[in-house]
């Protein structure tokens, strides 16, 4: 509880991303050349000078017990649906943070809100036509959807690290891998 308190003040868009080693994980264009340049940066509770993670561009973060796993231009796909051009979402992995990404999956869609949970990958995409969740193992292999929307796209999966929080249409839905 209490009054909300301003932690940055870089200008420029963000939006959190979550949590890493205590401290708040978050997306921003401010300071880049052009609008939409988005990385990742960290702050701690206190409000100290907000720190950039030399991830290069990235708009989604998951660590996971394997690694890392980070999104690249995955913005929400029902904004542009079934869109299937150069700057669709793609997903990039770093099994044991060792600082080398390989691509997750390669799929016809759009893929974003990549989260690392026990063993596998899940993410949203939009590749079988209408945005559902679906998962993999680090290595891209094995995948499974998990939601059947048919009408409305599943949107803005977020985790705990154990459960999966999304909407579709008007209705919330919690997805619990286990």
């Amino acid at each position: 509880g209490g009054r909300a308190r301003r932690l940055t003040f870089m200008g420029g868009n963000a939006a959190v991303v979550g949590w890493h080693e205590g401290r708040i994980v978050f997306a921003s264009d401010a300071g880049r050349p052009v609008r939409h340049d988005i990385w990742l940066h960290t702050v701690d509770l206190e409000g100290n000078e907000p720190q950039a993670l030399a991830l290069g561009p990235a708009q989604a973060a998951s660590w996971g017990e394997g690694g890392l796993v980070i999104g690249r231009n995955t913005g929400d796909p029902a904004r542009w649906k079934r869109y299937r051009g150069g700057t669709a979402g793609e997903i990039w992995v770093d099994e044991g943070e060792t600082g080398e990404f390989q691509k997750l999956i390669e799929l016809p869609g759009n893929l974003a809100n990549p989260m690392w949970i026990g063993g596998r990958i899940f993410f949203l995409s939009d590749h079988e036509g209408v945005g559902n969740l679906y998962s993999c193992t680090p290595d891209g292999h094995d995948l499974r959807e998990h939601t059947e929307h048919r009408e409305f796209y599943a949107r803005n999966a977020t985790t705990d690290g154990r459960r999966i929080a999304y909407h579709a249409g008007a209705d919330l839905y919690v997805y619990d891998p286990v």
